[in-house]
């Protein structure tokens, strides 16, 4: 049976769904994780899915570092990225560069960002924070209006997506 990016969860049978912890899907790979690893397990998810699957214990991908290469892998049940349902939250921190700017422009453009007198900046309506005098997050979900404010602004700037532990 092929899988498809955009499958839907109640097309997957019960049984299959009860013994998977996640499936999820990188450049082309099916990797499964099961909630119990077992013969019987493995033969279900096999049957539904095809021999193409491999299976992984959720050790060793905290052991052998393979939660970096699933950072962009994507769950089956959500289409989600797989590492939100281990915990994890991915945001976008945004280096930028103020120093061509004059500075009322600066002033204004951290008003803007940060808010003043009550009223809210982007962050507060974003969902994001401050890092530090020239670097920002938002959650990745609100990346491009980030960026949308910061080329109106002119500014130079660098992105860069992380996987943070949510709570």
């Amino acid at each position: 049976m092929v899988y498809h990016k955009h499958m839907e969860i109640n097309g997957i049978p019960d049984e299959v769904i009860d013994c998977l912890f996640d499936a999820i899907e990188k450049d082309n790979k099916l990797y499964v994780i099961l909630k119990d690893d077992t013969e019987q397990n493995e033969g279900k998810v096999e049957r539904f899915f095809g021999k193409d699957a491999e299976f992984l214990d959720m050790m060793d991908l905290i052991q052998k570092k393979m939660l970096s290469n699933l950072i962009d892998a994507v769950s089956i049940f959500d289409n989600e990225p797989f590492l939100n349902r281990l915990g994890f939250d991915q945001v976008t921190e945004i280096f930028y560069d103020l120093t061509k700017l004059q500075q009322s422009r600066k002033m204004l453009f951290n008003y803007a960002l940060l808010g003043r007198r009550g009223r809210e900046g982007l962050l507060q309506t974003l969902g994001g924070g401050r890092l530090t005098k020239s670097a920002i997050f938002v959650p990745s979900s609100k990346e491009k209006e980030a960026e949308n404010f910061i080329k109106k602004w002119n500014v130079e700037y660098m992105k860069k997506r992380v996987f943070v532990l949510g709570g």
